[in-house]
């Protein structure tokens, strides 16, 4: 039954469509050395604000395996089929993977028709402050070569190596830059933020798709109601009272996998949602979303 909005325990009825397993492209599953670069800014006044409800990526623990989970796509310009990687480099522009080194490093800007997007300081597939430029030199960064306890690199000419588990922040040669939205040009430090977490296990949706991926929860789909009547507090979903209504026990979970069950509620029973979602959950127990705003299976 629904309730009035506001009431504590009112109800949406929303409605959702399951589709085949064997219609979607399988996920990456990989466990692989996963390596972070971020080319910061931080002397510019920044003019772009990209705030993200939810994290793109969600590092966590989970049976003994550091996992690095992608739940929305973040690769565009990856080297060679996932079968093939020997590692992965994340940047808040991209996820890449490369199938051999040495090689040169990832995009660390974003290059638009008539200027170029900086970050000023940011997070990897998160929160990202960034400012616009006339023009920029991008600094060359080529990956030399890793191993299981260490990641080598030349930045700028330089060689540096940083050991698994390890950061460090290179400061490169100023730069005179033209903000697009500032007045006149300035003269800014470049740093390199370079993380090697080491050995990661990759969960990410399969390239070029554009699906929505999570991970089983414990959740079975088959004892979710078509449609669902969704708990709604103050008009909004209820996303913990949405779990145990479906048997998930967020309490088990890591605090990172809750945030991924906040992402998966949201994108599958958001009362709000004027488009059926299309759900399914593969043998590995992925849970996959599509709706017609990311559909391309």
């Amino acid at each position: 039954m629904t309730g009035e909005a506001g009431v504590a325990d009112a109800r949406t009825s929303v409605e959702w469509r399951r589709i085949p397993p064997d219609g979607v492209s399988a996920p990456i599953v990989r466990s692989l050395p996963y390596l972070e670069l971020k080319l910061e800014h931080p002397s510019l006044d920044p003019s772009g604000y990209g705030d993200r409800f939810f994290p793109d990526a969600v590092p966590y623990e989970l049976d003994g395996a550091s996992r690095v989970f992608y739940w929305r796509p973040a690769m565009a310009s990856s080297i060679g089929t996932p079968v093939d990687w020997r590692l992965v480099c994340a940047t808040p522009h991209d996820l890449v993977g490369f199938d051999s080194l040495p090689a040169d490093g990832p995009p660390l800007v974003t290059d638009g028709q008539s200027s170029t997007t900086l970050v000023v300081d940011g997070t990897i597939a998160g929160d990202t402050t960034t400012a616009c430029v006339a023009s920029y030199s991008v600094p060359d960064v080529s990956i030399e070569s890793r191993s299981a306890g260490r990641i080598e690199l030349t930045v700028a000419g330089d060689e540096y190596s940083v050991l698994a588990g390890g950061r460090r922040r290179i400061g490169l040669p100023k730069r005179r830059v033209e903000p697009i939205d500032g007045e006149g040009a300035s003269t800014v430090t470049p740093e390199l933020v370079v993380r090697f977490p080491g050995w990661r296990e990759l969960h990410h949706p399969a390239p070029e798709a554009t699906y929505r991926l999570f991970p089983s929860f414990g959740l079975d789909i088959d004892g979710i109601p078509d449609p669902m009547a969704v708990p709604t507090t103050v008009d909004e979903l209820d996303e913990t009272a949405l779990a145990a209504e479906l048997g998930v026990d967020l309490s088990r979970r890591p605090y990172p996998e809750r945030v991924l069950w906040q992402a998966f509620a949201y994108t599958a029973f958001g009362p709000h949602v004027d488009i059926t979602p299309e759900l399914t959950q593969l043998e590995t127990g992925h849970l996959v979303v599509r709706t017609g705003n990311f559909r391309t299976e």
